[in-house]
């Protein structure tokens, strides 16, 4: 099987792997990107991101005058964007798509509903921008891929009052780290998404495109050269793979991604120098990702430590008591553990929440089979 390594993908942003952006000492100046060999490279052409369509701007017309406007026109223009009986926008975290494609499906991530309002918000007039909200991160599992998402939405100006508009319908809260997101590093995001999404259906080649794409407009990001480095790793470019890595850990020293990653290929390669130079922060990010717990849950189940695994899988489901398996693995210890009426109850919510296609049957497997 092979091993899983975490790609920074922001849907809900944007979304997959590890993608907290802090500041970092960044190099003087980005260095050449390692060439992609054995792949044809696809030119990526410019996206139209925020253009406005007729039907944009008809909507825009329609749902910003004055007379709609109890508070004022941001705000007459965000509820309609929010209403289900006007926009019907519908939250989609793995959908990316520009501001036009969004108004025209009605759908997309909080990365995508954010362009759509921006757009719209500046062709009233008003003051809107993008802004990154630093949350913990939200991990997934797509084939061989850990991902993890960042939380994107807009903010907008009008009558000296500000409106945050967030598709998840999330409060804002005083505690809340908040940065401004430029429109560069916003369509950076945008181009980083669909590489992501081109990694995890293995097509290299492409992602390896939209990645070099996202680092043209805006130079610099550490969530970028560490995807980048998970599609060279997958392509057999192990030094180039530690370079990208090394690379997202000048702009950003505690990417936790590109340490995961950089550490992963030390230990798998025999470097353990290098691996033990990593290893506490390595360690220390991982117990907060609920799938590295439920690898260690798994092993403590190989070695019937049940105990050991119901403790680790509770605290993964502390993390996200939405992921089936999560349940199913505790499932299993408690019913190894002689607790068959607890190890129901967990199966009975591995069940709900599994997807519906789900091919392989969730039993409760008695010992030795």
């Amino acid at each position: 099987m092979r091993r899983q390594h975490s790609l920074g993908f922001e849907i809900g942003v944007v979304a997959m792997a590890m993608l907290l952006a802090s500041c970092g000492t960044a190099p003087l100046r980005q260095p050449d990107f390692p060439a992609l060999l054995g792949h044809e490279v696809t030119a990526i052409e410019d996206a139209e991101w925020l253009d406005m369509t007729p039907e944009m701007k008809t909507f825009v017309e329609e749902y910003s005058r004055p007379d709609h406007a109890r508070h004022s026109r941001a705000w007459a223009l965000a509820y309609a964007a929010l209403d289900p009986y006007i926009l019907d926008f519908s939250y989609d975290p793995r959908q990316t798509l520009t501001a036009a494609e969004a108004f025209q499906q009605r759908r997309g991530n909080c990365l995508t509903f954010s362009a759509l309002f921006v757009a719209m918000a500046r062709d009233a007039g008003l003051d809107a921008r993008f802004q990154e909200v630093i949350i913990p991160p939200k991990w997934s599992a797509v084939n061989d891929t850990l991902l993890v998402s960042k939380h994107v939405n807009a903010m907008v100006s009008d009558k000296r009052r500000n409106y945050v508009i967030d598709v998840s319908r999330r409060q804002t809260s005083g505690r809340d780290i908040i940065r401004q997101l430029s429109d560069r590093e916003a369509l950076a995001q945008y181009y980083n998404n669909l590489g992501a999404d081109a990694l995890v259906r293995e097509d290299l080649g492409l992602a390896y495109a939209y990645f070099v794409k996202a680092l043209e407009v805006r130079p610099g990001l550490a969530y970028v050269w560490s995807n980048a480095g998970v599609v060279l790793r997958r392509n057999g470019q192990t030094d180039d793979a530690i370079f990208a890595y090394r690379t997202a850990l000048q702009y950003d020293p505690d990417h936790a991604v590109a340490l995961n990653n950089l550490h992963t290929i030390y230990t798998e390669d025999g470097d353990l120098e290098g691996a033990a130079a990593l290893a506490g922060r390595v360690e220390r990010n991982r117990r907060k990702n609920p799938y590295y717990l439920l690898h260690l849950a798994e092993v403590a189940t190989e070695e019937q430590r049940w105990p050991d695994a119901i403790e680790l899988l509770d605290r993964a489901i502390r993390i996200d008591d939405k992921e089936y398996r999560f349940h199913y693995a505790l499932a299993q210890a408690l019913y190894q553990a002689g607790k068959v009426e607890v190890a129901q109850v967990s199966l009975d919510r591995a069940r709900a929440l599994a997807p519906a296609d789900l091919s392989e049957p969730l039993l409760l497997l008695p010992d030795g089979s």
